[in-house]
C-alpha cells in the first residue's frame, strides 16, 4: 500500500502550473506545462523496462528502492532550481523512477495473494493510491502558496514509502519461465491502450489548467486550485469504492457510466464561474475516470492470460502515460485548429467526445450477444 500512495505522485505540482509559469514569463505556456507532462514520457520506457525485469532479472524490493529513490530526488530537486532546463532534466528522471514503481504494485497483489484477499487488496490499493494522490496534491498547493519552489518538497512524503519497502516488503517467489516460452501479446490489448490514452489526453486539459482557470479568473489562488483538483482524487475514491456494486447493477455498460460522468463532470468545468461548480465538475470527472480504468483492466483480464497481465498493464500505463505527455501540444493543436481559448475549449472538447463515446459504446454494447455481458465482451 505504501507503493500506491506515491503512485499519483504525477500530480503533485499540478496547483503550481499557474505560479510556475508567472515565474517564467518569457517561456512559451505550452512549454511550461511540460514540468507536469514531461514525466509521463519517461514513465513509458521505465514501466515496460520494470515490468519486464520485475521477478525475473532483478528482485521487486530492488526495482522499487531504485524507483522511490529517484522519485524522492528528482521529485525534490527543482525546490532548489532556477533553470528551467534544469527543471525538466529532473522531471524527467522523476518520470523514470515513477514509471519504475507504477507497475509492480499489481503485480506484487496478484504474487502475495488469492481468491477474495486479492480482491480485497486490489480495492484498497485504489483507495490508497487516491488518498496519496490528495495528500501529495494539497501539500504541494499549500507549499506553493509560500513560494512555487516549495512544491516541490511535497515529494519528500516519499520517504516514508522507502523506509516501509526496506523493512517490510516480503519478496515473491521468483518465477522459472520455460526455455523459448513466449506470451503473445494480443493486438486488442493494443488497441484498448491506444483508445485509453487517447482518453488521457482528453482528460489532461482539465487537469493541468485548473490553477490558470481559478487563478486568472479570480476565483481563488494555488491553494484553491489544489483543493479542487484533488476532489478528482476524492472522486476516483468515490468510484473505487462503489465499483463493485455499481458493476453488478451495470454490467456490460459500467464503462458507458463512466464515460458518462466524465462528459457531465467536464461540463459542470467548463461552464463554472465559481469554485463550486469547479468542485462539482472535478469530483465528477474523478468518479467517471475511475470508473472506467478498473472496468478496462478487467477487459483486459479476460484477454490476456495471468502470467501476461503485468506485461499488458505496463503496456495500458505505456499509453496512458503517452497520451499525457502529448496533451501540451494536443492543447496547443486544438487551440490552433479552432481559433478556441485554449484553457477553456479542450475541456468543451472533452465533454462533447465523451458524450459522444459513451452513446456509440452504449449502442455497441447493446447490439452484442447477450451472452459476451462481460464489460470486455
Amino acid at each position: 500500500m505504501s507503493i500506491y500512495f506515491i503512485a499519483m505522485g504525477i500530480g503533485t505540482i499540478t496547483p503550481a502550473i499557474q505560479n510556475i509559469a508567472e515565474a517564467f514569463p518569457q517561456i512559451d505556456f505550452t512549454t511550461i506545462l511540460l514540468v507536469s507532462t514531461l514525466p509521463s514520457l519517461f514513465i513509458i520506457p521505465s514501466t515496460v523496462l520494470a515490468g519486464m525485469l520485475a521477478g525475473n532479472k532483478m528482485r521487486y524490493k530492488t526495482l522499487l528502492i531504485v524507483g522511490i529513490l529517484l522519485f524522492v530526488i528528482a521529485g525534490t530537486a527543482p525546490a532548489f532550481m532556477n533553470d528551467f532546463t534544469a527543471i525538466l532534466i529532473s522531471r524527467a528522471v522523476f518520470g523514470i523512477g515513477l514509471g519504475i514503481i507504477s507497475p509492480l504494485g499489481n503485480a506484487l497483489i496478484l504474487k502475495l495473494f488469492d481468491g477474495q484477499e486479492r480482491a480485497n487488496m486490489l480495492g484498497l490499493s485504489t483507495i490508497v493510491m487516491n488518498i496519496g494522490g490528495i495528500v501529495l496534491q494539497m501539500l504541494g498547493a499549500i507549499l506553493c502558496s509560500i513560494n512555487w519552489h516549495y512544491a516541490f518538497l511535497a515529494h519528500l512524503l516519499g520517504i516514508i514509502s522507502l523506509v516501509i519497502v526496506l523493512f517490510m516488503l516480503p519478496e515473491p517467489e521468483r518465477e522459472v519461465q520455460a526455455a523459448g516460452e513466449k506470451i503473445k501479446m494480443p493486438t486488442v490489448i493494443y488497441i484498448i491502450s491506444l483508445l485509453f490514452g487517447i482518453a488521457t489526453m482528453l482528460n489532461y486539459p482539465m487537469l493541468v489548467n485548473m490553477s490558470t482557470i481559478i487563478i486568472t479568473g479570480n476565483l481563488g489562488n494555488a491553494a484553491s486550485a489544489g483543493v479542487v483538483l484533488s476532489m478528482f482524487t476524492v472522486g476516483g475514491m468515490v468510484a473505487g469504492a462503489i465499483f463493485g456494486k455499481l458493476y453488478q447493477y451495470t454490467n456490460r455498460f459500467a464503462i458507458s457510466v463512466g464515460l458518462l460522468i466524465v462528459s457531465i463532470g467536464a461540463g459542470f468545468v467548463y461552464y463554472a464561474n465559481n469554485l463550486v461548480l469547479l468542485t462539482v465538475g472535478a469530483t465528477l470527472v474523478g468518479i467517471g475516470f475511475s470508473i472506467v480504468m478498473p472496468a478496462v483492466m478487467m477487459i483486459i483480464g479476460m484477454v490476456v492470460p495471468p502470467a501476461g497481465f503485468a506485461a499488458a498493464s505496463g503496456i495500458l500505463m505505456a499509453f496512458m502515460n503517452l497520451g499525457g505527455f502529448v496533451s501540451p501540444y494536443y492543447i496547443d493543436l486544438l487551440a490552433k485548429i479552432s481559433g478556441q481559448d485554449p484553457v477553456r475549449f479542450p475541456i468543451f472538447f472533452e465533454m462533447v467526445v465523451y458524450g459522444i463515446a459513451a452513446a456509440v459504446y452504449t449502442l455497441a454494447r447493446l447490439k452484442a450477444p447477450a451472452a459476451t455481458a462481460g464489460p470486455g465482451a
